[in-house]
């Protein structure tokens, strides 16, 4: 296919086994040419002849990309053959580096990340010393979080009951 050989980590398709030194440098390459070829996709044959792999290489290749949900493969007759057009899977790669806004405030403050047990800390057993349901440094911390989500509402806590007041 004409594009593949238009990438730039790839000059000449002859030397292309020569550029990649190791299995993650092909690995990447090999994805860059998938996403390259955007929602058309590209056929496994095609990648192993550009990069100079035998069908097992480029299969193993191709599936380890599919398990890691990177790409789909369909299986196709191409030229009288089958084989598997590979095609990108959606991926903030392609949408244009599109990153997506993650909310932590639930969790600002909260003590297990800075917890010098955390390592031992499990909520499989609930009778150890080290388990969330049993944390003192947890429970003041929910304690708190609330107090202040209430103040922030206009409501008050009296002797650990809530009195909401009235908004208007």
């Amino acid at each position: 296919m004409v594009w593949l050989k238009s990438l730039s980590f790839m000059p000449d398709a002859a030397n292309s086994r020569s550029l990649t030194r190791n299995k993650h440098e092909l690995f990447d390459h090999v994805l860059a040419a998938i996403l390259k070829s955007g929602k058309e996709g590209v056929f496994q044959t095609e990648i192993c002849r550009e990069f100079s792999l035998d069908s097992r290489d480029g299969s193993r290749l191709a599936g380890n990309l599919e398990k890691q949900s990177l790409i789909s493969r369909e299986k196709v007759l191409h030229k009288g053959r089958w084989t598997y057009k590979l095609i990108v899977k959606k991926s903030p790669m392609v949408d244009g580096h599109k990153k997506r806004v993650v909310q932590i405030t639930s969790v600002e403050g909260a003590p297990c990340f800075s917890c010098s047990y955390q390592h031992s800390c499990s909520s499989e057993d609930e009778m150890t010393q080290y388990s969330p349901s049993r944390c003192s440094w947890i429970e003041e911390w929910v304690i708190a979080s609330f107090d202040k989500t209430v103040a922030n509402e206009g409501g008050k806590r009296l002797n650990g009951d809530l009195e909401i007041s009235p908004s208007g």
